[in-house]
């Protein structure tokens, strides 16, 4: 399969306005945007920024959820030189300023919504010197106004390839967001591993419509966007997750693809409304940030009749470096759905132990990847780019092997492991056994400190009903795993903390067990 000819994102809006014009980028309400619509409205963004800061590369800011206009400002952005800085808008105050004055922005877009915020934001981010009222079109600083006031020539600016188009920031599982510069020809090294699969789950072009609804400050938003609009395809926007819409959207809109995670996927085919929805149009269901169930897959695959296509990245890789196909995702092996898949195309991944030296297959180490849609670097953090990497290797930070078959499986995340004595204890494994209790319906694990082990291993478990008991679930693990990895207790909560991604957040769940022993449990 081949790829479009432009070189940066800056040319997706002026190509597919030629090739496509009247066919739809984007579908938010009952707001339609066409490839020619876009094109033009981009161009005013364009020439509105360069007025506002002449500067090239500097980072404009929005905070804002999905919609037709956080994108329309996106490729606006990307003609004028410049590179988006979505934030976070789940972060506090106090958060959001650390953001924008670490990425230096003088500009920020933001929705009413998050206006409460603006005083306290402008008082502590003073070189915050222009602000624009994304969906307030009654405001005095209205973002359309103010666009519409642009000429919608398009100032074919020269943007090179390796010019940074996305500064996203790490989710803060560690506590401490870092800016990831993602460059043009990262995406577009990005889409052509895509093309290179040569099937239509990995690259299916412009007659899909997929649904984003995943956050936009995070590359399962934005980055899914981009991938999908770079084929010409039809992205339906949603504000943010809502089981409820997302159902209704896939029956209604003839979703053909989308992505998920896990634990979303588990409400939709939970949700009352899910048994009338019509799937027919669904074709594939990307899902990521976990592993999947063998019980969920086994009810999600009924439910939709779609293909299901694991990914396995990091914003630090723009994407996936691993995937586990259509052809692997078998109820009737389990053992392989553990796995989070094989190596892209174009990309070389080693297993490694702690000095940079590749373990044999079978031995856990740290996985460790080579491809050319690394990052630019942290933004301002060249320390942290060097103790990254092991040579040209990336490292990941997962724990994980690699089997004899070629499939690469994560234990954990190698902080995350857990040391009881002399063993060395992976979470996810204690995790998956008691994911298989049938009143479990959400489980993290974590070491807690132990004057005799040093660390003990602990579950906290979201039920499905209070009969379940502690010791029940721990005599459950018993049959399952080795003694040394059962859990020696068990809390329950209503909820776990999970970032955006889906990921759940364990320093904040270790954190309250830590706090007074004076080890950092980042």
């Amino acid at each position: 399969m081949n790829t479009p000819p432009f070189r940066t994102l800056a040319d997706l809006p002026r190509y597919h306005a030629a090739l496509r014009p009247q066919e739809h980028a984007f579908e938010f309400g009952s707001r339609l945007t066409t490839y020619a619509d876009l094109d033009r409205s981009t161009s005013r963004v364009a020439n509105g920024l360069l007025a506002l800061e002449p500067a090239a590369q500097t980072r404009v800011a929005v905070l804002a959820k999905n919609s037709d206009r956080f994108f329309e400002l996106t490729f606006g952005i990307f003609k004028a030189g410049k590179a988006l800085c979505a934030l976070n808008w789940r972060l506090a105050v106090r958060e959001l300023v650390a953001v924008l004055q670490d990425c230096d922005a003088s500009l920020l877009f933001v929705e009413q919504e998050f206006a409460p915020m603006l005083d306290e934001i402008r008082r502590d981010a003073p070189q915050l010197r222009h602000v624009f009222m994304l969906d307030d079109d009654s405001a005095a600083n209205a973002y359309t106004t103010w666009r519409d006031s642009q000429s919608d020539k398009d100032p074919l600016l020269a943007v090179d390839s390796e010019d940074v188009c996305w500064q996203l920031y790490t989710s803060g599982t560690t506590g401490h967001p870092k800016g990831v510069q993602i460059t043009h020809r990262c995406m577009m090294q990005m889409r052509k591993l895509d093309a290179s699969v040569g099937t239509d789950w990995a690259y299916p072009g412009a007659r899909a419509r997929t649904l984003i609804a995943m956050p936009n400050f995070h590359l399962a938003g934005t980055g899914w966007a981009l991938m999908f609009l770079h084929q010409g395809a039809t992205c339906v926007i949603q504000p943010q997750v809502d089981v409820k819409r997302l159902l209704q959207a896939i029956s209604e809109q003839r979703i053909t693809h989308f992505f998920t995670v896990p634990a979303v996927l588990q409400m939709m085919v939970e949700d009352p409304e899910c048994k009338d929805a019509d799937f027919r149009s669904l074709e594939v269901v990307y899902y990521g940030a976990s592993p999947i169930a063998p019980t969920l897959l086994r009810k999600a695959m009924q439910t939709f009749g779609a293909l299901f296509v694991q990914i396995y990245g990091m914003s630090e890789t723009n994407g996936y470096v691993t995937c586990l196909s259509p052809a692997d995702h078998d109820p009737d092996r389990p053992e392989l759905l553990k796995s989070c898949g094989k190596a892209y195309p174009g990309v070389e991944i080693k297993v490694m132990d702690s000095h940079g030296r590749e373990q044999p297959k079978g031995a856990v180490g740290e996985i460790c990847v080579r491809t050319p849609c690394i990052m630019k670097g942290y933004w301002k953090l060249p320390e942290l780019d060097v103790q990254s990497k092991h040579g040209e290797f990336y490292r990941t930070g997962d724990a994980g092997y690699l089997d004899e078959h070629g499939y690469y499986f994560l234990v954990d995340r190698v902080k995350d492991m857990i040391v009881s004595g002399a063993e060395n204890v992976y979470p996810i494994e204690i995790e998956r056994a008691l994911l298989e209790h049938p009143l479990v319906a959400d489980v993290a694990v974590i070491g807690v400190p132990d004057p005799r082990w040093g660390e003990a291993v602990k579950a906290i478990v979201v039920r499905r009903q209070e009969s379940v008991t502690a010791a029940e679930l721990i005599a459950f693990a018993r049959e399952r795993i080795a003694a040394y990895k059962v859990p020696k207790s068990v809390d329950f909560v209503a909820t776990l903390p999970r970032t955006p991604a889906g990921k759940i957040l364990k320093r904040q769940l270790r954190e309250p067990y830590w706090r007074d022993t004076g080890r950092n449990v980042g």
